[in-house]
């Protein structure tokens, strides 16, 4: 449950809180002392009986053992109260180193898919640049189109032959 050092702190503030109570009720004893020599002093000039005795020995024991374990259970308290504080202490820098280490995991993800995208990205570029498909949505006409032209032109050019001749024929004939 306890660490070496909480141990240690333990019985410190343990031992502390009994020797304050003890130091308190000797303080006690003194006072009640005291105040029994005030007693007998008011005794000697006339007597005052207000305050009760306290010289015997098994009172002062009495007061000296209530004191030093009241004392005691303070410094217990005291002692578990500073573990607690220190152990949520504890919590919250976990906590916080987490939420950190956290973050620069998600960061680090982050960066890793954006590399991905990018080389995907780069990788559809180059496939669209480099692909030759095996249909070509354009018609690829120009040997068998030059041909027609050439035929064409040839057709033309016949027809104008044959209306030139025609024509010559026409008035030729006639001139000759």
């Amino acid at each position: 449950m306890f660490n070496q050092d909480e141990r240690r702190k333990f019985w410190k503030y343990t031992g502390y809180g009994a020797a304050t109570g003890g130091v308190l009720c000797v303080i006690l004893f003194v006072y009640g002392l005291f105040a029994e020599a005030w007693n007998c002093l008011c005794d000697c000039f006339g007597g005052c009986d207000s305050l009760p005795e306290v010289n015997s020995w098994l009172t002062f024991l009495f007061v000296f053992l209530i004191c030093t374990g009241i004392g005691f259970m303070i410094g217990l308290f005291s002692s578990l109260n500073d573990r607690s504080a220190r152990l949520e202490d504890e919590a919250a820098k976990r906590a916080a180193a987490n939420s950190e280490e956290a973050k620069r995991q998600r960061i680090k993800w982050a960066g890793e898919v954006k590399q991905k995208a990018l080389s995907v990205a780069t990788t559809c570029e180059k496939n669209a640049r480099e692909y030759k498909p095996l249909i070509t949505p354009t018609y690829k006409a120009d040997s068998k189109m030059d041909e027609i032209m050439k035929e064409l032109a040839n057709a033309a050019e016949l027809k104008g032959k044959v209306d030139a001749m025609a024509n010559d024929t026409k008035k030729g004939g006639a001139s000759k």
